[in-house]
Order: structure tokens, then sequence, then C-alpha cells
């Protein structure tokens, strides 16, 4: 079986993470989850669930790459969860918001994660239907 956790060090530390996604038929929203741990503490993840609206073709759009305006850097990045620079973000926001890696906290809410970053998630993310 492949291993589905991915590596990612940042600052001496070495991380892993999963992608995973599932789809709500009755809400025709996908919930797109990060889960990340710090290696050696698979009891404590940092968890970020991203609810997105459910694009007709592209499924996650999360996963497959969408256009966001980042207001801090006045620029459009396009933002898909594969990319480990994304990845290392929503971590390094995730220990700026409490996490350790050692110590459990709840689920975080993933497009506040990239409001905090400085996208204009909310309303893109929630109205990507086609």
């Amino acid at each position: 079986m492949k291993n589905k956790l991915r590596k990612i060090i940042i600052d001496n530390s070495k991380y892993l993470y999963t992608v995973t996604d599932k789809y709500h038929s009755e809400t025709e929203t996908n919930t797109l989850t990060l889960k990340v741990f710090l290696e050696g503490y698979k009891q404590s993840p940092l968890i970020i669930d991203f609810l997105t609206s459910d694009h007709y073709y592209m499924g996650q759009v999360l996963k497959s790459g969408i256009s966001l305006e980042n207001k801090k850097t006045d620029s459009t990045d396009i933002i898909n969860i594969n990319e480990p620079g994304l990845v290392r973000k929503l971590i390094l926001q995730g220990i700026k918001n409490g996490w350790t890696g050692i110590i459990k906290i709840d689920k975080q809410n993933g497009l506040s994660y990239l409001v905090e970053l400085g996208y204009d998630a909310a309303l893109d993310l929630m109205t990507s239907k086609s």
C-alpha cells in the first residue's frame, strides 16, 4: 500500500501531512482536510478543514487550483493544497494560532486560515459552482 503521508521540514522540525476530501451531496459542498503531524506526535495533529462549494467539473477546487486575490501582497495566486509552499504557510499559520504539535487543538477553519494569509477566500470558494 502506498504511503499517503507526505513530509515537509520547517525550521528543523519534520512534519507529516495528508490531504483528503469528502463530497456532501445533500449540500453540494466538499470538505477538504489537511491533517498535519509533528513527527513522533500522531495523537496531536493540526486538522484544517476547508468547506467549499463543489465545482461541477473540477470537484474540490483547492485540489485542482483556484485563483485568489491576496490583499496583503496585492497579487493573484493559484491556490492548490497539493503545493508544499501552501502547506508550509498553513502549518506556520497553525503554529501562530497556537498549535505546537505536541498538544491537541480543535479543528481549524481553513477558509479563516486563507483569510489570515491575506486571501479573499470565503466568498470565492463558496460560490465557485459552474
